[in-house]
């Protein structure tokens, strides 16, 4: 009679490890709602009972700013692509010299802080302040090596170059290739990225609260408002009104692939 494996005492110790990174990330969330729900939480949770007049008090303060935040991100995520996409097929298939520089340029916003991204922007920029448009750059900037790096391995696979290589013998044209080729096979990436994209510009923080204007206002920079300036009760509100617009997103990451993004 064969004996089961052992199991990988390494693979053990890191699902423990895992188990634990999860409890510790957790955990504050449901902590989070308590403190929205209770009258009062200086007196403990559910101070004089439980209420929502909190929650409707953070939706007050999060909704003039949600549809400013998504309209943002959208239009980001618009622009990510419409360079990304390209960018991405270049470092992918081209071959030429100063490649791996370029690579390396692509991701090195990601290395300089939001505050000196931000100063830098508005002394090179600082008549486009005013329409949202220096916002919409610095989230560009930010962004966009996330996208171009999800979408770079991707389009580099071997098993789609063969693809494409069976369609251009059948007759297919450049556009066709793309369009029923290369576009379905990296499908997965190029989702993943677009939420990545929404997710990361909509939680921004660091430049957005240097660069935002009054009519440009961000979630995030509301979030932090709302914790300097009112009760914690509704601090708390706001966050869980916060999280509603990013957790589903973060889900949505790990179902379409989120594991290979991360890896890119």
């Amino acid at each position: 009679m064969s004996r089961a494996p052992a199991a990988d005492p390494i693979a053990r110790i890191g699902r423990v490890f895992a188990i634990i990174t999860a409890l510790v990330c957790l955990t504050p969330l449901p902590l989070l709602l308590i403190v929205a729900t209770s009258a009062v939480w200086q007196q403990g949770p559910w101070g004089q009972g439980f209420t929502l007049r909190w929650l409707a008090e953070g939706w007050r303060t999060v909704s003039p700013v949600a549809g400013n935040s998504l309209r943002l991100a959208l239009v980001v995520l618009v622009i990510d692509l419409a360079i990304g996409i390209p960018a991405a097929w270049l470092l992918a298939r081209g071959r030429f010299r100063g490649q791996e520089l370029l690579r390396t340029l692509g991701v090195l916003p990601l290395a300089v802080p939001g505050i000196a991204l931000a100063l830098a922007l508005t002394l090179a920029y600082p008549t486009w302040r005013a329409g949202g448009w220096l916002l919409v750059g610095a989230h560009i900037i930010y962004t966009l090596p996330f996208l171009i790096g999800a979408l770079t391995p991707a389009l580099a696979r071997a098993d789609l170059r063969e693809r494409e290589l069976v369609a251009a013998t059948l007759g297919a044209g450049a556009l066709r290739r793309l369009c029923f080729v290369v576009l379905p096979g990296v499908r997965g990436a190029l989702l993943a990225a677009a939420v990545l994209v929404l997710t990361l510009s909509l939680g921004e923080f660091n430049v957005s609260f240097f660069l935002f204007s009054p009519t440009a206002k961000t979630l995030p920079v509301d979030l932090y408002a709302a914790y300097i300036t009112g009760r914690i009760e509704v601090a708390a509100a706001t966050t869980v009104w916060f999280l509603v617009f990013i957790i589903p997103a973060a889900i949505a990451i790990e179902r379409l692939g989120g594991a290979r993004t991360g890896q890119a």
